[in-house]
């Protein structure tokens, strides 16, 4: 079994390289899946995939992570002020810390800062709830 496996495994990586040089999979700079997409030259990305990716789970790793939205319950954490953050909201028809739509346009999200930021804010928004009762 562990050799019908290995030979499964060994064939899906042989097809993988015979793709590079006439499909859509192109080596050695990285890999890039379908059609439409680039890895930009001199970047650090590994790959890139073009018409987007089913999966049912994805993992991010955030190895040292420090960014976590824990300190929003310290004791010493300032909590803006409502008046503050309407103001705020209407100038930039965005929350504070979140980026602008012109933001995520121009340089993507990265998932593990933007989980971080979205639970920052529900935090703060638990926060006011205590408060306002």
């Amino acid at each position: 079994m562990k050799k019908l496996a290995c030979f499964f495994f060994l064939s899906g990586f042989a097809t993988l390289n015979s793709f590079a040089q006439t499909g859509p999979v192109g080596f050695p700079d990285g890999i890039t899946v379908g059609t439409g997409v680039t890895i930009p030259a001199g970047s650090t990305y590994k790959m890139a995939i073009g018409g987007g990716i089913l999966t049912e789970k994805v993992r991010v790793a955030t190895n040292g992570t420090t960014f976590w939205a824990d300190f929003v319950f310290d004791k010493n954490y300032k909590l803006r002020p409502l008046s503050e953050l309407e103001s705020y909201i209407k100038t930039n028809q965005h929350l504070p810390e979140i980026p602008s739509t012109a933001d995520v346009t121009k340089n993507g999200i990265d998932l593990a800062e933007t989980q971080a930021l979205l639970l920052q804010k529900v935090e703060e928004l638990t926060l006011y709830v205590i408060e306002k009762n």
